[in-house]
């Protein structure tokens, strides 16, 4: 983001909403105009970052962090010291240490991992308002789709060579027609994202896709709500919609619309192979070097053709040879 907000005094008060921001305690008007706010605000932006790092440290901090032996230690001689020298009395204090000790070890384990789970849940929420602001903005307020289907011809020209081929696959959706694909940005933002909408079951619906940057969803299956060819779907229901989104190559891809969280989730299961296939061989083709790589292939092939036909030629002399 290269674009910096002056407003110090709205700057201020959204600064004192981030950290409810991040733990999801926001009203849903509310995270929208927090969401706004950062997508234009390169200041208020780096804070969200440093205190997303400072929750990070904190969480690894205290899930990586032994008990000290001196600890332990210390306890046990203050509780011989305390206790009576019967035997009785010292079994079932050594008992309770015990018991004390274990108790305190799954509570630092529980700790450990519910705030790994709440990180997880908070970066799910954050990666998916982006495709729940794109589909709002666009689709919905901006109403960027025509009531009669563009021709396809006309939407892969939108699209460009590189995004084209993804409309065969969201041409698939059972029970909704792809209105318009385009390729487009959020006024304020240098995001960009691929934005097709459709129509069908009575409502609207996005399938759209953005580029990663280099943050990644979280892993692991307590998070996720399905799976499909090896991917991780996540769901949630933010600013009244629902929205399923999983990582394939350099890509967030989500479907959002108003349907049900189960129908949006099978929507999403469906498109997610084919969509990975796609989003994988854009991904190659825009590797630096790609292009000298496929012409290593071509040639390579080539080589092999050449020296196959030089050999069946040279059988052939001889085997003339010898008939002569």
């Amino acid at each position: 983001m290269n674009n910096l907000s002056f407003d110090s005094k709205r700057c201020g008060r959204i600064r004192q909403q981030l950290d409810s921001y991040l733990s999801n305690e926001l009203l849903v008007e509310t995270a929208s105009e927090v969401v706004d706010h950062l997508e234009s605000c390169e200041s208020c932006s780096r804070d969200l970052e440093s205190r997303m790092r400072l929750r990070d440290a904190l969480q690894r901090a205290v899930a990586n962090r032994p008990s000290p032996d001196s600890l332990r230690a210390h306890v046990l001689r203050k509780l011989r010291e305390s206790q009576p020298r019967s035997f009785a009395r010292v079994t079932v204090k050594r008992w309770c240490l015990g018991f004390a000790s274990v108790a305190v070890v799954l509570a630092s384990l529980f700790a450990a991992q519910w705030f790994n789970l709440r990180r997880g849940e908070q970066l799910i929420g954050s990666i998916l308002k982006l495709g729940i602001t794109d589909h709002l903005i666009c689709a919905i307020k901006d109403h960027n789709y025509p009531e009669l289907a563009n021709p396809p011809d006309q939407i892969r020209e939108k699209l460009g060579p590189r995004y084209a081929p993804l409309l065969q696959v969201v041409q698939r959706l059972p029970g909704f027609e792809v209105l318009e694909g385009h390729v487009c940005s959020i006024p304020g933002s240098d995001r960009k994202f691929v934005h097709f909408i459709t129509r069908g079951q009575g409502t609207v619906l996005s399938v759209i896709l953005t580029e990663r940057n280099g943050a990644r969803l979280p892993a692991g299956k307590f998070l996720a709500s399905a799976e499909s060819a090896g991917l991780s779907i996540y769901a949630d229901h933010l600013s009244g919609m629902e929205i399923a989104g999983f990582e394939s190559a350099q890509y967030f891809a989500f479907v959002v619309s108003d349907l049900s969280q189960h129908e949006i989730v099978q929507l999403a299961r469906g498109l997610a192979p084919a969509l990975n296939e796609k989003l994988h061989t854009i991904a190659l083709l825009l590797t630096p070097n790609a292009n000298d790589w496929l012409a290593k292939s071509v040639s390579l092939q080539i080589l092999r053709e050449t020296n196959q036909c030089n050999e069946k030629r040279r059988c052939e002399v001889q085997e003339r040879q010898q008939n002569g």
